[in-house]
């Protein structure tokens, strides 16, 4: 008798204990928790009740079996199936498991428990290769904590990782807040012109006139630079050009060692010499940069393309910039394809600034975008025929 009620127990207790691990092991990942709570509600009791339940109590027991089976079954079929891709094709982190992963760190920052973020963050970080938004989130909390030296290391570390000159931007911005208005301007080193090798894209400012919001970005490959003062900080500026950016930004991303004007002919040729030659790499590169902006909503998107747009005529309009306008509305058309004022826009820039093979590379580009009217495509042609 003793032994039939201690066996009855340890029924009752071995049931309760997998009614807990069940939840905890098939709810791990962050988007099934908001299931794990009533898993835990419903599966101990639920066990234990079938452990209860005599073989006559066969509907009983079916029912019960029945509403556990359709409370695990989502945690599951996801756990399944999310194993099965990743088995089909490897991934260290895709855009939407970063964003999950990310969201209880931001929950810590918005309730003010930077250290706390902060330590989570790189505990995350060292199990998965960086990306962008894990690297700039973890510069900001470095930033918000003091610690100067850290974040601008952090920040410069980003510039590998920026896929459209929108982010490398924001790096700058970052970057420059950093600066200490009460620090002397370095004195150049007096090493004159020389060259430097550069493996990512670099985003380059006018180094004349004061404060810019003009910019434009140069390909990796080997400049000619000279070094000047510019605000609080040493800058490269590219050789007989009024473009540059920080000293530190370009050995960020420097390959090899920089070598006196001279040394060796391979030089290519500076951002701007000869835009024609390049631009179709160009294209091809920012359509490339989808990736970077898939997880975001339609309606962000098309916010996103109206800024994009506005600020391409606010370039156009002001300095006839079309080389610059030429990446914003190349950025604003794949955020927003279905702009037929965007796509219009586009081909014009492109005919500035490219030459034949260029423009028609746009229009093909334009007319798979969209089943545009008749009147619009002749509108696209005669816009690509017109300087």
């Amino acid at each position: 008798m003793i032994d039939r009620e201690m066996h009855s127990i340890f029924s009752y207790i071995v049931a309760a204990g997998a009614g807990v691990l069940i939840p905890l092991f098939i709810s791990r990942d962050p988007e099934l928790r908001l299931w794990r709570i009533a898993q835990l509600v419903i599966l101990p009791p639920g066990l234990m009740l079938c452990v209860y339940l005599p073989p006559t109590a066969l509907m009983i027991f079916r029912l019960v079996l029945t509403v556990m089976a359709l409370l695990v079954a989502p945690s599951i079929v996801h756990t399944l199936t999310a194993g099965m891709f990743n088995a089909m094709d490897p991934q260290d982190w895709t855009s939407e498991n970063e964003e999950i992963a990310l969201r209880p760190i931001r929950q810590l920052v918005a309730k003010g428990q930077p250290m706390q973020a902060l330590t989570d963050l790189e505990e995350l970080l060292a199990k998965h290769k960086p990306t962008y938004e894990a690297r700039m989130l973890h510069a900001k909390l470095l930033s918000q904590l003091g610690r100067a030296n850290e974040t601008e290391a952090a920040l410069l570390s980003l510039i590998d990782l920026c896929r459209t000159t929108e982010q490398q931007l924001m790096v700058m911005e970052q970057i420059a807040s950093l600066e200490n208005p009460h620090q002397p301007s370095p004195k150049p080193s007096g090493h004159g012109a020389r060259r430097i090798q550069i493996r990512h894209e670099l985003v380059l400012f006018q180094t004349s006139g004061g404060p810019s919001a003009l910019h434009k970005e140069i390909q990796s490959g080997a400049y000619e630079v000279e070094e000047i003062s510019h605000g609080n900080r040493r800058w490269l500026k590219l050789k007989g050009e009024d473009w540059g950016n920080a000293e530190m930004c370009w050995e960020a991303i420097r390959t090899g060692a920089s070598s006196p004007v001279g040394a060796s002919p391979a030089i290519a040729p500076p951002a701007g010499a000869s835009p024609k030659k390049s631009l179709v790499g160009e294209i091809g590169r920012v359509f490339r940069a989808i990736t970077a902006i898939k997880g975001k909503s339609r309606v962000e998107l098309q916010g996103e393309a109206q800024r994009l747009f506005q600020g391409a005529n606010d370039l156009i309009r002001r300095n006839n910039d079309w080389q610059n306008a030429l990446a914003l509305l190349q950025k604003a058309s794949v955020c927003d394809p279905e702009r037929y004022d965007i796509a219009y826009r586009w081909v014009q820039a492109v005919r500035h600034t490219a030459d034949d093979a260029a423009t028609a590379q746009a229009i093909s580009q334009v007319l798979k975008q969209e089943e545009w009217t008749e009147d619009q495509k002749a509108m696209l042609f005669q816009a690509a025929s017109s300087s």
